[in-house]
């Protein structure tokens, strides 16, 4: 009903005003990203359920939990995110220390 109703005012408009069919395109395409937003927002949703009630894989799992982490960094604050910069870089100077040798 949504889009049939969608689909009759675009006809309307592409009748009655020269750059109908732009207007139209534009509805189309704010209305396709609408849902696919929404539709992401399912998705994690169904996600965080099936990982709550033990449903995934244990590759699905950590791939959830990886994304979760990813997603928590930008929540880190300033100080936190400089002890883990400093352990990164560690880590990485005994690297390429070992490697050197």
């Amino acid at each position: 009903m949504y889009f049939l109703m969608l689909l009759l005012v675009g006809v309307v408009l592409c009748l009655l005003f020269p750059y109908g069919p732009i207007i139209v395109g534009g509805i189309v395409f704010a209305v396709v990203i609408d849902q696919y937003r929404q539709t992401m927002y399912m998705r994690e949703d169904i996600q965080a359920i099936k990982n709550h009630m033990k449903l995934m894989t244990k590759e699905e799992s950590e791939n959830y939990e990886a994304d979760q982490t990813y997603k928590d960094i930008d929540r880190i604050s300033s100080e936190r995110m400089e002890v883990i910069n400093r352990k990164i870089e560690a880590e990485l100077d005994r690297d390429r220390k070992n490697r050197d040798n």
